[in-house]
């Protein structure tokens, strides 16, 4: 037989329970736990107990394992703990854990491994009167310090309440006492850690094993672990003897297989010669255990001397010795004598060690255990939330963060906001949260988080962010809307009237009606002369009964529309005269009407040629006042035509279907809009601009400086038909004069107009300017005639949206067309078109105003020609573009060159 024993729980063989439980044998029960680094994860291997090495055999470790030993006539039960803080059974749980994909995070592992310890020291607590903390460092963890904290915690809150009822119910533990233990067991800390201290050196490690003790004393003070009463520590320390343990002794963490290797070449590497003392040493040494090819006689009989040495063995026996004699009481002195101390026989604390370690070991491993006992269930429910203290400094920091974050996020909240400012707010919350939350609650709390936000915004707080014509979502709160314009983005804009002469505040429009044709009536009623001005009526619907509706349609003539966008051509020939190049170099025009018609157009030539009857554009400069420099004077040849003998035939407008958006050129004949988007009006007489000093600003207000004067356009005038109206009107003319000087015939046929126009651009804040170009603004300076000729603007197309020249990078857009009519007898004509571009220039839609003619504007007039604030096709309204430089201007929509016409009149005294 060996000269100590073991076994595993609950498995102990017959000869050895006959041994323990004869007459009643009393022991001190030693607990042996900790931590280890061998593949055996035994840890009394230190304490050179064990005959046999552990790395010897072939046992596997396993958590939570409990192994006995015990010497023959001693008096000691060793019991080993095996758990989650020896290195080789926390790797396979790791393993474990890896493979099936249970533990997700290191957190959550370390508190499994952690908890699983814990249990395990509690449950020696209970059953032990020495425990043996072994560290195999040379330093004190102090992450013990948290542990047993918390089982202090449950001791007191729950084992003390659930523990008790179950012992008496039993009628097992009654030994116990109400303290439900032995005693308060006496902790010793065993360090396995080698120092720089060399074994000789008694007196140093003496030292050292002091000073560690007075540390750990006042750690486990400080954290309350121990007090002056043992009876309510969770263990306790003694007063008056050892407690710490350095190990200097090398051979505890030696390898015996490589040891005896060795040994056993030095021994064969020793030269021939007599056997000694030190041979039959190292004989001793090289057997695996003591006793091993010795017979059983000789090992009975020969005992080692015992050697008076420094080992942790030693110290255990001393406080046996006292435990034996006087039990242990390490309270002070006041509360001395109060304490718990009991010695059971081995058979009576073994039933009492089964069913303590069903209560604590067993039961909590089995997840579908369940108890009738409020306390202990709560026991089982709570002890992994109390003694995990990193998952609860984690979730506390996390809520801590959340707090924040939540804070943050109402704060200076509006009544309503858009998902964009909520995401931007959320932002900025979660952004709070990931400065405090660290651990495995940082995703659940980052969903608390996310729903949190998100309840708040939806619950009377979500913005209704439907889009304005303009691209503004709706400010107000998310809503049910019969109409658009119970929509409202809160945003203000600034623009003029029709005539211009009255700016005002309007809404962000949500319709077109509200855009063209709603606005402008209502800032009407506003201005002094918008309701009493003349002005053109463009064609309406004009239902003839209630019974009307939107027409349905599909535009069929999308394709003509892509075709006759790029040979400027209209698709209904017969509703829109053509604009045509002919082979003569002057360009001619069409006039149309019922009765009649004239040929009028323009053309500009470098050569003057006979054999095609051209003549070339003069240059002249006149001025009331003061002389310009010299430009380009457009000629036009008047062509008195011949009357029509059919009248064009016109479909009638539908009366019961109106165009539910603009009109333009591929818009299905007969239908029209229910309200105008253009406006042209007779501001006053041309007297009411002086080039000089340009656009009043009693009469336009808003005007950028300099940017005020409309460009003159010097345009000459060939009568090919004198005999029409000529002679009248020049007998006419030199009676005005007074003089009968007589003219040549080519003279007496040419007329030079001064005709003043202006393109205005107007952006969002209401500031005004006229374009010299379809690329410049006008700069005129104060005090000086603007020099620009108005040839740019009438044969270039001009850009719908320009840059403001304003400071904060607003787009303008093309609102307004000023047309200063001459004292001539003859009429200017315009026929304004606009092609707005989507995307390409293969995409566009050109808008008309939607007359069959082009407009006549009265002789020696101010006239303004205002165009859509929004423009709008066939699948809905479309959008301003953002973004528009100088050079990409054009790209987007422009004013189509050729809108500007001359037309003869009748002559009469009073044009003169």
């Amino acid at each position: 037989m060996n000269p100590i024993n073991s076994f595993i729980f609950p498995d102990i063989p017959k000869d050895l329970g006959k041994i323990l439980m004869k007459d009643d044998q009393q022991l001190i029960v030693v607990g042996i736990i900790g931590k280890s680094s061998t593949p055996d994860c035994n840890k009394l291997v230190g304490f050179n107990l064990l005959t046999i090495h552990p790395a010897l055999t072939d046992t596997d470790p396993r958590d939570g394992r409990v192994k006995f030993y015990f010497e023959n006539d001693g008096k000691i039960l060793y019991l080993h703990f095996e758990t989650t803080f020896d290195q080789h059974v926390m790797a396979d749980l790791l393993a474990k854990a890896v493979q099936t994909g249970i533990q997700d995070n290191f957190i959550n592992f370390n508190s499994t491994v952690r908890t699983r310890f814990a249990r395990v020291l509690l449950f020696a607590i209970q059953v032990c009167h020495m425990i043996v903390l072994v560290e195999p460092s040379s330093v004190f963890d102090t992450s013990y310090l948290s542990i047993f904290k918390s089982l202090k915690i449950i001791r007191e809150k729950y084992v003390l309440k659930f523990l008790p009822k179950l012992l008496k119910s039993s009628n097992l533990g009654n030994y116990m006492g109400k303290e439900a233990r032995l005693c308060s067991p006496r902790f010793i800390f065993f360090f396995e850690g080698t120092s720089n201290i060399k074994p000789e050196d008694v007196e140093k490690l003496d030292g050292l094993e002091c000073s560690v003790e007075e540390e750990i004393y006042k750690m486990l003070r400080n954290e309350f672990i121990i007090t002056n009463n043992s009876a309510m520590s969770l263990f306790s320390i003694p007063r008056s003897k050892k407690f710490v343990f350095y190990n200097s002794d090398k051979r505890a963490k030696s390898n015996p297989l490589a040891d005896s290797i060795d040994l056993l070449m030095k021994y064969l590497n020793k030269p021939a010669g007599g056997q000694n003392d030190d041979d039959e040493d190292l004989m001793s040494r090289l057997r695996p255990y003591d006793g091993y090819g010795m017979s059983a006689w000789s090992v009975g009989k020969s005992k080692r001397a015992e050697k008076k040495e420094r080992s942790i063995l030693a110290l255990l026996k001393e406080h046996v010795a006292e435990a034996f004699e006087h039990g242990f009481d390490d309270s002070a002195s006041k509360y001395r004598g109060r304490g718990h101390f009991v010695i059971p026989s081995f058979k009576t604390w073994y039933e009492g060690f089964k069913l303590l370690h069903k209560i604590f070991i067993d039961n909590p491993s089995n997840s579908s255990y369940e108890t009738n006992d409020p306390d202990y269930k709560a026991f089982l429910q709570n002890f992994h939330k109390i003694i995990d203290i990193d998952e609860r400094f984690f979730a506390e920091i996390c809520e801590h963060g959340l707090e924040l974050a939540m804070v943050n996020y109402k704060d200076m909240l509006p009544h309503h906001y858009s998902s964009t400012f909520h995401e931007k707010k959320y932002e900025q919350a979660h952004e709070l949260f990931t400065r405090y939350a660290r651990g495995p609650e940082v995703e659940r709390h980052e969903q608390k988080l996310k729903d949190y936000c998100d309840s708040i915004w939806l619950n009377g707080k979500q913005q209704c962010e439907y889009p304005s014509l303009r691209g503004n979502p709706c400010a107000l709160g998310k809503h049910k809307v019969k109409d658009p314009t119970e929509h409202s983005s809160g945003v203000i804009f600034v623009s003029a009237c029709n005539c211009g002469r009255t700016q005002g505040h309007r809404e962000d429009p949500y319709t077109i009606r509200q855009g063209n044709y709603d606005f402008y009536q209502i800032i009407a009623k506003s201005c002094s002369s918008c309701n009493v001005l003349e002005r053109v009526k463009f064609p309406v619907f004009e239902p003839s009964s209630n019974d009307f509706r939107a027409a349905e349609f599909i535009n069929k003539n999308l394709s003509n529309l892509m075709s006759f966008e790029h040979s400027n051509r209209t698709p209904d020939a017969s509703t829109h005269p053509p604009m045509t190049n002919e082979n003569s170099p002057h360009l001619s025009g069409s006039q149309k009407s019922q009765d009649s018609a004239s040929n009028l157009t323009f053309s500009m030539d470098e050569k003057r040629d006979e054999e095609n009857k051209s003549q070339k554009f003069g240059t002249q400069g006149e001025d009331e006042d003061e002389t310009l420099e010299q430009e380009t004077v457009n000629e036009i040849v008047i062509k008195v035509g011949e009357h029509s003998e059919d009248k064009a035939i016109l479909r009638q407008p539908s009366t019961t279907e109106y165009l539910p958006g603009m009109l333009h050129a591929a818009s299905p004949a007969g239908l029209l809009p229910q309200f105008p988007s253009w406006s042209l009006v007779c501001l006053g007489p041309s007297s009411i601009y002086t080039h000089n000093s340009g656009i009043p600003e009693h009469v336009q207000s808003g005007f950028l400086s300099g940017a005020n004067f409309l460009l003159p356009w010097d345009v000459s005038v060939r009568l090919e038909h004198a005999q029409s109206w000529a002679a009248s009107y020049e007998k006419i003319r030199n009676r005005k004069k007074n003089t009968s000087q007589p003219k040549s015939s080519e003279s007496s046929n040419t007329f030079t107009l001064k005709i003043f126009l202006g393109v205005e651009y107007e952006c969002l804040r209401g500031h005004r300017f006229i374009m010299s170009g379809p690329d410049t603004v006008l700069r005129g300076g104060s005090g000086s005639i603007v020099r620009d000729s108005g040839s740019k603007v009438v044969f270039n197309d001009m850009p719908i949206y320009f840059p403001c020249p304003c400071r904060s990078s607003n787009i303008a857009q093309l609102m307004r067309v000023h047309v200063v009519t001459p004292k001539a007898p003859v009429n200017v004509i315009v026929e304004p078109k606009v092609r707005i571009l989507q995307g390409t220039t293969q995409n566009c839609l050109t808008f008309t105003t939607g007359l069959t003619e082009p407009i006549k504007l009265s002789q020696s007039a101010y006239w303004i020609l205002r165009l859509p604030f929004i423009y709008e096709g066939d699948s809905g309204p479309l959008m301003p573009p953002a973004g528009v430089t100088v050079a990409n201007a054009a790209t987007h929509g422009v004013l189509m060159a050729g809108m500007f016409g001359i037309r003869e009149s009748e002559i009469s005294e009073e044009l003169l």
